[in-house]
């Protein structure tokens, strides 16, 4: 058995993840609306719904709320 990093330095696999927030201009364009409405003091769950219910944001409840508290 190896180390990890002989193992990294050999996979050539890599993550072909793009985030929510990141895959259209309208995504990051509501994203943006999102931190700056939750940055004036716009309730979590009054983002969360707007996001879910107008742009169809797949993201959980948790990972919003986690993704905004980390843009403060």
């Amino acid at each position: 058995m190896g180390t990890l990093n002989e193992f990294a330095k050999n996979n050539t696999v890599r993550s072909g993840y793009t985030a929510w927030r990141d895959k259209t201009p309208e995504n990051t364009k509501a994203w943006v609306e999102a931190v700056e409405g939750y940055r004036s003091g716009l309730s979590i769950s009054v983002i969360v719904k707007w996001l879910k219910s107008e742009h169809s944001c797949p993201l959980s409840y948790h990972t919003i709320r986690t993704q905004l508290n980390d843009s403060k």
